[in-house]
Order: C-alpha cells, then structure tokens, then sequence
C-alpha cells in the first residue's frame, strides 16, 4: 500500500519513512484477525503487519517446485519402457550359443585338461515367450545379454545393457536379491569398469556366507582390475581353501557357475602356485 504523505510502498498501519497512518484499522466484520494481537490481516498475508505473528497462510508452489520429481518420473517411465522393449524384442531364452545364467563368457570357460574353450557348443531347441518372465527373469536375461556382448568384444553393448540390468536388480523386491543375483551384480560392475562396487557385493555375499567361493572370485577378479596383485592373490588363496568343501556344498549358484568355479580354480593356482 502507498503511503499517501510520502508515497513509499507499505505494508504496516503506518509508514515507516514519515510515519503518516497508511491505512486505517481494518479487518472489518467477517475479516481475518491476527491470533496474537487481534488486528485485521490482509487477504492472503503469512505474517500479521503489526506484530508479526504468521497467520498460517503459505504461498502456492509453483511448478518449478515439482520439477525434479517429474524427471525422476520420467526418468523411471524411460526405463521401463526402454526394457520391455528389449524383452519383446527377443524371441527365445538361452538358446544354446548362450550360457546359462551367470555363467562367463566363452572365452574364460577351460576343458577339463585346463584349454580354453574356444567355441559355443550347438544350439538347442527353441525358447519360451519372454513378454511371459517375471522381473527376477527379466534382470536374469540382461545379465546374459551383458556376458555375450563381453565375449563377442562389443564393450559399448555390454556396457549400456550392464547399466540396464543393474537398474533391473536395483527394483527388485529385497527379497529376490539372493547370493545368485549379488554375484550378476558384482560381474556387471566389473563390465562397468567399477572394481569398488564389485567388491562391496562380494562382501555382502560374504556376510551371508564367509566361504562363498564366488565371493572369493569377485575379490581376486576386483584386485586384478584394480592392480592389486597382493590381494588378489590373498581372494585366491581363500577360494582355494574353501574350494573342497564348497564343492560339496549344494549350492544352486556353484551349479549355475560351474564352469567359472572350474576357470577359477585354474586362474586361482596359477596365482598362488598351489597345486
């Protein structure tokens, strides 16, 4: 309000520049008063004008506000949509050039007499509707998509779909993220370039089993990365160690990764010296 002797903008009964009366008592009949000293508030004011009490009233929000949750919104949508693409984009699940789930790369699977395995064995039969798997499934078939793009060497596709399934397993129930699935985790971070990550989930996995040998194999995989010849061969010595036992064991995860546990074997004595 403009005060009428001096002209300056004010919001007081008074001026504070001549101390002419601004206005006169307001908050007439049916006007909001103030809670702490009973004079009449403007329409819409947050604080009373003559004492400075808030009267509870808050501004709008404008749109900005909203914004950043609108992107991460759309940023889920983005996703969401950019995998179920890919899932109807397939036709078959793990036919027979792929590995089981969780298994390595052709590459790094050996014979028994310790060679490479330089060639994908004959394809099988068909596959099953993937527009039918559930999100455990889902993350599961990336996983796979990641290590055939590894081994066929196209880095920037392992890579984008590594991003991919790490986002899949990240909206997981907990209780879906077992050993198995930490251990995807753990070789997707190490497609990403990301030993640190890889590590911390072999730690969670040790935390749930101490001798868990493919824990023992992301350590000594994640010291190789990042150079650490020591620790890795400390990670190998343990997965020797707990190798006999391990291989007793029963675990579903040591017979999904059995051809890694037999190329670990092999790369864990040849670090070591061990026979």
């Amino acid at each position: 309000m403009r005060c009428p002797k001096c002209g300056s903008d004010e919001n007081g009964r008074f001026c504070s520049k001549c101390g002419a009366e601004v206005r006169k008592k307001s908050g007439g009949v049916g006007g909001a008063r103030c809670s702490k000293c009973g004079k009449g508030l403007e329409p819409k004011a947050m604080f009373c004008a003559e004492c400075g009490e808030p009267t509870g009233h808050r501004p709008a929000k404008g749109a900005t506000a909203y914004l950043p949750w609108v992107l991460s919104g759309l940023a889920l949508v983005a996703f969401a949509i950019a995998l179920t693409m890919f899932i109807q984009g397939q036709t078959a699940v793990r036919v027979g050039d792929m590995p089981p789930t969780g298994a390595l790369p052709v590459a790094e699977r050996v014979n028994p007499d310790g060679t490479p395995v330089t060639s994908a064995p004959a394809a099988g039969p068909g596959g099953v509707d993937l527009g039918s798997m559930s999100p455990r499934q889902a993350a599961d078939r990336l996983f796979d998509r990641v290590m055939r793009e590894d081994e066929a060497g196209n880095e920037a596709q392992a890579q984008q779909f590594a991003t991919m399934a790490i986002q899949a397993y990240g909206m997981l129930p907990p209780a879906e993220i077992d050993l198995d699935a930490r251990f995807h985790l753990g070789l997707l971070n190490l497609v990403l370039d990301d030993p640190d990550a890889a590590d911390q989930e072999a730690d969670l996995m040790l935390a749930v089993d101490s001798q868990h040998l493919l824990a023992f194999a992301l350590k000594a995989r994640s010291a190789g990365l990042r150079g650490d010849t020591a620790a890795q061969q400390a990670a190998y010595t343990m997965f020797l160690d707990a190798l006999p036992a391990g291989l007793t064991a029963g675990n579903p995860e040591y017979a999904m990764h059995d051809n890694m546990l037999e190329s670990e074997a092999v790369r864990a004595r040849e670090a070591t010296g061990r026979n």
